[in-house]
């Protein structure tokens, strides 16, 4: 319940939310025609590669595989079309069946600041701060992929920092650690995927996709081979 929240958790998750309404708001007004398939694709690879999820040890969030897909909306679609992908993929990442579900303010939380992140990335990819220069795109994309790190687990660590105690820096340190290979993998799938051509076509995306679930995979069974000498000591301590 937002009862038991700090005062500063509670004015925080309201700018958070209050940016994401102004966000949606402005991409609405501005709406530009899409490429229906192109942006169907996309939702539906935003939302399984959502579901390809890894809690981080030693913390309460997890980190999902949904990153090249929506630096992929960010590239091909417009500013409103970008959000609805990483409203897809928000929805999508923070369902969560049996009894540890997602509290609503939690699920919030979350699908704005991820929504934000995916605003700010636009903004950044499309400012043409490069010019005309020929690795604009390259640079263009590595700065909006940062962009999308930074606004999305600097938020994260914050909130957790001040529900649950610690210093936030110090959070946003681990989530760095065991996040950012995840984001250089991202960007980099993102733009092989956009080096040649615009993404329109089923195989494009189906082969993403396969390849977030291999790394998915891989990053799952790292974790789980990291957590097991952890609870071994933490049975032995308690077998004391």
């Amino acid at each position: 319940m937002t009862n038991t929240l700090p005062i500063k958790a509670k004015v925080m998750i309201g700018m958070v939310a209050v940016a994401s309404l102004c966000a949606l708001s402005f991409g609405a007004a501005r709406w530009q025609s899409q490429s229906w398939p192109q942006l169907t694709l996309l939702l539906a690879a935003a939302a399984l590669s959502s579901r390809f999820k890894v809690k981080l040890p030693g913390l309460t969030s997890s980190m999902s595989g949904n990153l090249p897909v929506i630096l992929l909306g960010v590239t091909q679609l417009g500013f409103f079309g970008s959000l609805l992908v990483a409203i897809t993929a928000a929805v999508a990442q923070s369902y969560s069946s049996g009894g540890n579900k997602t509290k609503p303010v939690q699920f919030v939380f979350n699908a704005c600041t991820l929504l934000n992140a995916a605003g700010l990335a636009y903004l950044v990819y499309h400012s043409q701060v490069f010019g005309a220069h020929a690795a604009t795109h390259t640079m263009s994309l590595a700065l909006a992929a940062a962009t999308y790190f930074l606004a999305n687990t600097a938020p994260v660590a914050s909130i957790i920092g001040l529900t649950e105690g610690g210093n936030p820096f110090a959070l946003w340190h681990k989530v760095f650690l065991w996040s950012f290979p995840n984001y250089v993998i991202g960007a980099g799938l993102t733009a092989i995927a956009t080096a040649f051509t615009t993404v329109s076509g089923l195989a494009t995306v189906a082969g993403l996709v396969a390849v977030l679930f291999a790394v998915y995979q891989s990053y799952k069974m790292y974790v789980s081979r990291t957590d097991q000498p952890q609870a071994q000591t933490m049975a032995m301590a308690a077998g004391r």
